[in-house]
């Protein structure tokens, strides 16, 4: 998509490799400094823009921040994982890990079932047509009722708070598979890639989490505090 808008993101993949060892060096508490994963990302960014020096295109901004906030956007909800792995050991990590992506799947597919069957009134016709308030609603509450369910797993946090974390997967999830629409026409192609036919590309299957994981960060912050 940045290819499409004549923006470069070759240095990006330097950064996604960066993130990637900082985040595998966390979880497996290797004895690597911090420091030397923060002068990566630092050294990359100067690269990125003295790049631009040499360039002839017209668009240096977009350029620069395309290659720098995108590994970033991107990696969000992988590098979130780890928080709740590494971090949040009061918490049933991978249930809850799991949990987000699971609500944000049966949200997806009570929307799809509810707009097909009852959705008339649009949510956001600039960006994604096809959905509807109705659906988005009937989603909502396919994900805050399979969220009550696993409340009743051992070790899980109580009705209330899971009732809390379905509705923060839901809205910043929803947000998120907005803002990749919002990207993908600015870019002016209907899927994001090739890579999985018909389900609008790898990128599609993992948009509504880039938000999600960081809200529920958030969420469990606020709420229940380690």
């Amino acid at each position: 998509m940045t290819h499409k808008n004549g923006q470069r993101f070759h240095w990006s993949y330097l950064s996604y490799v960066i993130l990637t060892l900082f985040a595998y060096s966390i979880f497996f508490g290797l004895e690597v400094p911090n420091s030397m994963f923060v002068l990566g990302l630092v050294a990359t960014g100067l690269a990125i823009s003295i790049q631009e020096l040499f360039q002839t295109g017209d668009a240096p901004f977009q350029n620069v921040a395309s290659q720098i906030w995108a590994p970033i956007f991107i990696s969000l909800s992988f590098l979130g994982i780890f928080y709740f792995m590494s971090y949040r050991t009061d918490l049933p990590s991978l249930y809850i890990t799991i949990s987000v992506f699971s609500l944000i799947w049966i949200n997806d597919s009570g929307a799809y079932l509810f707009g097909r069957k009852i959705g008339k009134t649009k949510l956001f016709e600039r960006l994604s047509p096809n959905k509807t308030w109705e659906g988005s609603l009937g989603g909502m509450a396919c994900a805050m009722t399979a969220g009550i369910a696993l409340s009743f797993i051992e070790g899980m946090p109580s009705i209330l708070v899971m009732i809390g974390f379905a509705a923060t997967c839901v809205i910043s999830g929803s947000l998120g598979d907005l803002f990749e629409s919002r990207l993908k026409r600015d870019a002016g192609v209907k899927d994001s890639g090739t890579f999985l036919p018909g389900h609008g590309g790898f990128f599609d299957r993992f948009d509504a989490m880039i938000l999600a994981v960081p809200a529920a960060i958030l969420y469990f912050e606020v709420v229940l505090p380690k």
